[in-house]
């Protein structure tokens, strides 16, 4: 009976996420890696037009809650407020389609978003930082974003 090595299983690890990585398309590393793309724009840079997108019926695990009122922490000089556009029927991945941008001065931007469900990204051009905020106007707590 066979017995792999621990160098081998490794090496099997690496050639499976290989093949993983190989099957999204650049740009749709999920998580909101993909870059920030303008309202009603196609996103052929990295992948066909006739990509699915899903709606979602609730609210992905692991998303932010927040009133109306979001603040954002960055270096960079300005937040997208934008709309997730999922790749995947459990939320995990998106492309951000931006809404509207927003200033950050000394490293802050106020936002106040209406109710649903919001990507605030920093765009870096070929891919964005983000991250998926709920926001519910029946809360009374702000939530505090770095990006």
């Amino acid at each position: 009976m066979p017995v792999f090595s621990q160098r081998g299983a490794r090496a099997v690890a690496l050639v499976l996420a290989a093949f993983a990585a190989a099957a999204l398309p650049a740009g749709c590393s999920g998580g909101g890696q993909h870059q920030v793309i303008g309202a009603g724009a196609a996103c052929s840079s990295c992948h066909a037009d006739e990509k699915a997108v899903f709606e979602l019926a609730g609210v992905p695990d692991g998303v932010l809650e927040s009133a109306s009122q979001v603040i954002v922490e960055t270096r960079s000089e300005s937040v997208s407020v934008c709309v997730p556009l999922f790749l995947s029927e459990d939320g995990s991945r998106y492309v951000p389609e931006e809404r509207e941008r927003a200033s950050a001065e000394d490293g802050r931007a106020e936002l106040t978003l209406k109710d649903g469900l919001w990507a605030l990204c920093v765009d870096e051009g070929a891919s964005s930082r983000s991250v998926l905020v709920h926001v519910d106007s029946s809360r009374s707590d702000a939530a505090t974003v770095e990006l």
